[in-house]
Parts: C-alpha cells; structure tokens; sequence
C-alpha cells in the first residue's frame, strides 16, 4: 500500500507540473503555433489570389479617390466589442488583402479589408471608413489590431514603436514602406486625427491602451517611403528572428511535453517492474566462506532491508552468495567498504544488464547469474 501511494503521489507531481508549465507558457506557444498557421495559410490564399491582384488593386485605388473627393467617414471604435469567434476559410480568403510586417518588433500580421470582431481575432484590419492601403497621393489607411490577446501578439508591443522606424504592408503582391513620424494617444471619439493631408500617402496603425484597461487608443503614424535594399534587409532580419523564436518555443514546448512523458512513463513501468520478483547469483574468486555481502540500491546510498534488517547473505565454500525474491530493480554490492559490482533488471523477460566496477573482472555465467574476478 505504501508504494502504491508513492506511485500516485509521483504521478500526481508530474501531472501537476507538466499542466502548470503548459498554463503559464500558454501565451507562448499558442502566439508561435498561430503565427505559423497564419503564415501558411496566408501564403496559400495569396497564391491562389494572384490573378486577382491587379484588378483588385484598381478597385481599391478608384475607392480611394471617392474618400479622397468626399473625406474619411471612420466607422464605429473597432475595439467597442470583443466578441469576435473563429472564420470560415472562405471568410478568411474572400477578406485577405496580404500582410504587415513590423521589422523592429519582428511580427507579421494577416491584413484585411474590413474591420469587425472576428477578423480582429485573426489579425489587423482596414478601418472602415478609411483608405485601403495600396499607396497613393491624398490616402490616409488606418490598420487596427488588438493588444493583450491570449492567444496572439497582435499589435501587443506596438507602443515600443518609434519615429523612425520602418513597417512594411504587402498588399496584393505589392509592398509598401512607411517611416513612422508620428505617435500620439487619443479617446475614442477623436477620430480627426485621421484625416486625408492633401498629397500625403499616410497609413496610422491603432489599438488599445493602456495595456489591458483599453479606454484609449495608440495611434502610430508613418508617411510613404521607397522600398529600398536596406528596408528589405532589415525585413529578412526581423523574420529571420521571428522564425527561430517560434522553433525555440514550439520546440521547447514539444521537449518538455516528452520529458514529462518519459517521467510518467518511467514511474509506471518501474512501478509494474518491481512487482517482477528473481532471484540473482554472484560468484566470488578469493573470497572466504560466510563472508557477508550487503545489497544496496542503484545509487548505494541506502541499505536494502528485509524483516527490519539490512539484507545480507553469507558466501558458501566455492565463494558463491545468492540473493532470492528480489523486486526488478537496479542493485549494488558491497564488501566491507569495497563496491562490487551493479545489476539489475530493467526489463521484463531480459537477462540482467551488469556494470564492471573497481575495474574487476566481471563475467555473466548464465542469466542471473555473475562471476567476479
């Protein structure tokens, strides 16, 4: 009874461990496991969406012009509700535009047309209202996103952002660079700060602050630049690092699940071992008779006991000492304060495996049982 308890107990504190570690690492793991999911799929629907590109892009400039004649008409505050849920793969297709990827803080998004609560679960959008982000004189897109998700990074660290830098929007197979100029906190309703500057191709990216209390919002605003070689390393760069961080994570995470494992499994199979009993032989040359050898545990930290005794055997006349009814497990023998040899089993129905130790000779006769020399 008091091993079994022990058994549970042991499982128990694996079991706890491995669920706390994958709760407190949640954050982590899910972000990389969806930004690589995001990658492929955003890579596929572009690629069968090539076709498209260029008629789209016409569409989206011709939109453009209306709101340049007539003025930005931002819709209602993107973050008011946050009940969006999961897409259809066709929803997702029929609303994805391409991506924006911000180098300095080694993210990159799935980008789309329109903002509502279930595409913002997914990635950033183009605020209703506004210009689509395809470039163009007297053009102000404004691309939203969320901060704090648990399941995404989104635009959490954009406030690390600074006048500058560079972010890079990829809009039906065309990118497009924008140097941030400008950052600035603003409620809710000051949606004037987004207006068209004649001439201007402005894009601001927008989300929630502060940090999880959300009753403002972060506007970061950058003005068209060329895409130049330097822009494009600076992008390799920052994926490159995106990359290796999501195999570190994925890769971490995948380890310590299979440790975890291992650990269970290796409490359970010694647990069924030691319920196998054998009996082991060691042969002694230059032993006496009656001499007494001890049996230790794997480690020869602790003495094995039997009926409240250390357990010993005496050598008979030929130096030969046998000890019977042993639970499967690793031993070590000792004489006097001489370590003999380590055996063991450690698996069911296999001979003994046996270690050589204090460089004597070591023999397996026959299936359990040893000769030392």
């Amino acid at each position: 009874m008091k091993k079994n308890r022990q058994v549970i107990s042991q499982i128990a504190i694996i079991l706890i461990f491995m669920v706390g570690i994958l709760t407190m690492l949640y954050p982590f793991y899910v972000d990389a496991l969806n930004n690589v999911i995001d990658q492929v799929r955003v890579d596929r629907y572009l690629k069968e969406s090539q076709k498209e590109f260029e008629a789209e892009r016409k569409r989206l400039a011709e939109e453009n012009n209306k709101l340049s004649d007539s003025g930005l008409a931002p819709g209602a505050d993107p973050f008011a509700n946050t009940n969006g849920g999961t897409v259809s793969s066709a929803y997702y297709k029929k609303h994805l535009i391409g991506t924006i990827n911000l180098p300095d803080l080694a993210i990159e998004l799935p980008l789309f047309d329109t903002t509502n609560d279930d595409l913002l679960e997914q990635g950033a959008t183009v605020l209703d209202g506004t210009s689509f982000p395809v470039g163009g004189a007297s053009t102000h897109a404004v691309i939203s996103a969320h901060r704090g998700l648990p399941e995404r990074e989104l635009f959490t660290n954009l406030p690390e952002i600074k006048n500058g830098d560079i972010f890079l929007l990829n809009v039906l197979g065309e990118t497009l660079a924008y140097e941030v100029f400008d950052s600035q906190v603003v409620t809710p309703d000051q949606t004037s700060v987004l207006k068209i500057e004649p001439g201007q191709d402005l894009v601001t990216l927008m989300t929630c602050t502060p940090y999880m209390i959300n009753s403002h919002r972060l506007l970061v605003t950058g003005k068209r630049v060329p895409y130049t070689p330097a822009a494009e390393k600076k992008q390799v760069k920052g994926d490159r690092f995106r990359k290796l961080k999501q195999i570190a994570i994925l890769g971490g995470t995948a380890l310590l699940i299979l440790a975890a494992i291992y650990q269970l499994y290796h409490v359970i199979a010694r647990y069924r071992l030691r319920k196998v009993r054998f009996d082991f032989t060691v042969c002694l040359e230059g032993v006496a008779e009656h001499t007494p050898i001890a049996l230790y545990d794997k480690k020869g930290k602790k003495a094995l006991r039997r009926n409240g005794k250390a357990y010993q055997e005496l050598t008979d006349q030929t130096g030969q000492v046998t000890f019977t009814d042993l639970p499967g497990d690793c031993y070590r023998l000792k004489l006097g304060k001489s370590w003999l040899v380590q055996f063991g089993l450690k698996k069911k129905k296999r001979p003994s495996k046996i270690w050589k130790i204090n460089k004597k000779k070591v023999m397996l006769k026959e299936e359990r049982m040893l000769e030392v020399k």
